[in-house]
């Protein structure tokens, strides 16, 4: 769970000659991510790590509704599930009986889901590049100036405009590759839908409490 939740938890060398470009890759990026308000589908995700040859793969469903709430659900190998209300994220262990309670604000920062949900400015936030399309999709980098995110790079592919893959690379030499599918665009969700009810029984870390 903690490396999967890490996984979901983003070249500075520019001359004036190139700045255009990167500025074309922005303006892109954010057309794209402008087509939706609401989003959901399937996902398959593998990491990988420099320090060992076995990968860990899961596979489940999400929805994400702007600015600030998404559910996340593993369904394989194990239940797990991640939502957020915008204001406090729970991370629902069912094996282990167990949920963690989180500040969505620092939970969420700069990381890759912030990119997804539109509450990072890509301009101060990131230099974004435009990569050669590769199997069918349009291919952009997102590189994050502060060292504080926790990863060194993110690609996004996408599929007429519809976000299909995700490759994360963070600073712990692991790889992060997520690949989405039956994606949906503005299926309009409650609000209640992204409120999470404690089952009885549980054991609680609320980090929020204080």
């Amino acid at each position: 769970m903690k490396c999967v939740f890490r996984g979901l938890w983003f070249i500075v060398l520019m001359s004036i000659s190139v700045s255009g470009f990167a500025q074309n890759a922005q303006q892109r990026l954010l057309d794209h991510l402008e087509t939706y308000q609401q989003l959901s589908g399937q996902f398959s995700q593998i990491i990988s790590s420099e320090q060992n040859t076995k990968s860990q793969s899961s596979t489940g469903e999400f929805w994400i509704s702007k600015p600030s709430q998404f559910r996340w659900h593993y369904t394989t190998p194990y239940i797990q599930k991640i939502i957020s209300n915008g204001k406090k994220i729970w991370v629902y262990d069912e094996d282990l009986e167990q949920v963690s309670i989180k500040a969505a604000s620092q939970a969420i920062g700069s990381s890759p889901l912030a990119i997804i949900l539109g509450t990072e400015s890509l301009e101060k936030q990131f230099d974004v590049q435009e990569l050669a399309d590769d199997e069918g999709l349009q291919w952009l980098q997102l590189i994050p100036k502060s060292e504080d995110s926790g990863f060194e790079l993110m690609k996004l592919g996408f599929k007429q405009g519809t976000l299909s893959r995700m490759v994360l690379q963070d600073n712990f030499g692991q790889t992060t590759r997520l690949l989405f599918t039956d994606v949906v665009l503005n299926q309009v969700v409650d609000d209640q839908f992204f409120e999470f009810k404690l089952p009885q029984g549980v054991d609680v870390f609320d980090e929020t409490a204080n």
